[in-house]
């Protein structure tokens, strides 16, 4: 997803925050009837509907009805126990909720039916990881492998567990073992890229390429650490390569929308944004940068909608609790930004971004010993600009927090 400047929001929900940001008079009204697809019909029984449960459900949270929403969605995913989607999505309002236990239990469930199920195990992963529940969280992501975003969080976790070195060895192992095989050279990849040396992962990511030319999964890839070396224009031809083959490929859709925005093509990024959005509804990505292309263009209200969208879909989308909470700080919304950190730090509790923008919040405000605080939890971020700020930042305060 799309960076910005030196440390701002990126471009790629609690309750509370939609609510306070926009009022329930501002938001669609939605009663209990509506949730359509899940009330009683004539028969007794409840309409076999998931799509149309999950709409309801996500109208009555944006209407400001968390409670009924969950409610009403719990009444019909008890009714249709096998509808695997209803119930994940259950399982992330009661995560928006902070009932954590509940939350659990619902992805348990779901993975009682469908072992195998990605979406579920990232998840449930992430609730693991929020509650430093390392081994559990590594467990889970490692058996979402290849869903978005699992080798990043493995990353983040073995390095909180302090054998990162170990991971990306045994990664490293199976690449040069297998020399020939496609898929060990794009994990070794993706895990170089998440460790933030994308000039590594290409190397290993072309290899992956070159014995597998047509894969969209290792251009997407591709594509994203030439972004993050800023050669825009071979990244955008290799995301093409993707999409003239998978055009309704999510990752790459996402992508070539980042690409485009570096390139100054904001027109073609927003329909590239919008078409992923239209594969995947329930992909924050792509909301998050469609947020991001509303404040490039000084429409932060507008962005801020897009972003409580993305936590909506998504309450573990850290992204977006980062871009909500910069915009209101930039507005002097200050209450506001630090309950989007908080929330943001509740789901990545050692996410150096969140701990330095959150320092700034705090510093803007004159809360210096605050801000200290949050700056020497940031300074030794993974993120180099990130913790070259908070390091800044923490001298022109005066060092360490006072006790």
């Amino acid at each position: 997803m799309k960076r910005a400047g030196s440390i701002p929001r990126l471009a790629a929900t609690a309750l509370a925050l939609a609510v306070l940001a926009c009022g329930p008079a501002a938001l669609a009204q939605v009663t209990h009837s509506d949730f359509g697809d899940a009330k009683v019909q004539d028969t007794g029984q409840f309409a076999s509907n998931p799509s149309g449960a999950i709409e309801a459900a996500r109208k009555l949270v944006a209407a400001g009805q968390l409670d009924t929403a969950v409610k009403a969605l719990a009444t019909y995913v008890a009714a249709h126990p096998k509808e695997i989607e209803p119930a994940r999505y259950l399982g992330d309002l009661y995560y928006r909720q902070s009932d954590i236990a509940s939350a659990e239990r619902t992805y348990l469930a779901i993975l009682k039916l469908a072992p195998g199920d990605r979406e579920t195990l990232n998840r449930l992963g992430g609730i693991y990881a929020a509650q430093d529940r390392i081994s559990e969280a590594i467990d889970a992501f490692q058996k979402s492998l290849p869903s978005m975003g699992a080798y990043e969080r493995l990353v983040d976790l073995h390095r909180r567990r302090g054998d990162l070195a170990a991971f990306e060895n045994e990664y490293r192992r199976q690449a040069d073992l297998r020399p020939s095989e496609a898929g060990p050279q794009y994990a070794l990849g993706t895990v170089l890229r998440a460790e933030h040396r994308p000039l590594d992962a290409i190397s290993y990511l072309q290899r992956s390429l070159d014995l597998q030319p047509h894969s969209c999964q290792a251009l997407s890839e591709l594509g994203s650490a030439y972004l993050d070396i800023n050669r825009v224009s071979l990244a955008i031809d290799v995301l093409q390569r993707c999409l003239v083959t998978e055009p309704d490929n999510y990752a790459a859709l996402v992508n070539i929308g980042d690409a485009y925005i570096d390139s100054g093509q904001i027109t073609t990024a927003r329909a590239s944004l919008e078409h992923a959005n239209r594969v995947r509804a329930d992909g924050f990505e792509a909301l998050v940068d469609i947020g991001y292309i509303e404040d490039l263009a000084g429409r932060w209200q507008p962005a801020v909608q897009y972003y409580l969208r993305a936590i909506a879909v998504d309450p573990l989308a850290r992204d977006a609790y980062v871009n909500l909470g910069y915009d209101y700080d930039e507005h002097h919304l200050y209450p506001l930004a630090e309950a989007a950190f908080l929330k943001g730090l509740s789901v990545a509790p050692y996410d150096g971004r969140l701990h330095y923008l959150l320092g700034v919040a705090y510093a803007e405000q004159g809360k210096r010993d605050l801000a200290r605080a949050e700056y020497v939890r940031a300074k030794d971020s993974d993120e180099p600009d990130v913790a070259r700020a908070a390091n800044r930042d923490l001298a022109l305060l005066g060092g360490s927090p006072s006790h």
